[in-house]
């Protein structure tokens, strides 16, 4: 998709994803003294300071054996696990989800009052366009999976800025700060 390698263009010209993570990858190796070793890497990473990311990695431990258990059944169903480790009581580190925006800041950046289908007309074109369809199909199947997750885990704490979009029209969760028994303001 030529729209996906340059960059997609908001409602008023601005771009909704500045940059893929593939481009930023190519343009720091580029720039990086060590670019040139074939074990060269670029990881995206979040520090987490003064928050007990613990929970957060036993819901991803969760979080991948639901996506194993749907490949194994051969269900479409998407999950997007990602590494978290807790490095001590109140910090750690979360692997960034790549290529993915919250809905918050797709709303920001398309317009206050614009919506997710305009949003998916405007990054993936007609709704007879075959991208249209394969993001579409994307989305229902990541959220479908998202959906039974969240109801089998009691997920809370869920807002636009918590549900991302990647790039390929899937959905995506993150922040699982309060799931089970836990919930926001009521401890455990």
């Amino acid at each position: 998709n030529d729209s996906q390698e340059s960059g997609i263009v908001g409602l008023e010209g601005e771009k909704v994803f500045a940059e893929t993570s593939k481009e930023q990858e190519q343009r720091i190796r580029k720039n990086s003294p060590f670019g040139g070793l074939l074990t060269w890497k670029l990881l995206r990473i979040i520090v987490k300071a003064n928050d007990d990311v613990r929970q957060e990695q036993f819901a991803m431990q969760l979080i991948s054996q639901f996506d194993q258990i749907f490949k194994l059944k051969k269900l479409d169903l998407w999950l997007k696990p990602y590494e978290i480790l807790g490095t001590g009581h109140r910090c750690g580190i979360i692997e960034l989800a790549e290529d993915a925006l919250s809905i918050d800041s797709i709303k920001k950046k398309m317009g206050k009052n614009s919506r997710i289908i305009d949003y998916f007309h405007h990054q993936f074109g007609s709704s007879r366009s075959s991208s249209f369809k394969t993001a579409r199909q994307n989305f229902c199947s990541s959220l479908a999976a998202y959906s039974l997750l969240c109801y089998i885990l009691q997920i809370k704490d869920r807002h636009n800025g918590n549900i991302l979009i990647d790039i390929e029209g899937h959905l995506m969760h993150i922040d699982f700060g309060f799931f089970l028994s836990n919930a926001p303001g009521k401890g455990v």
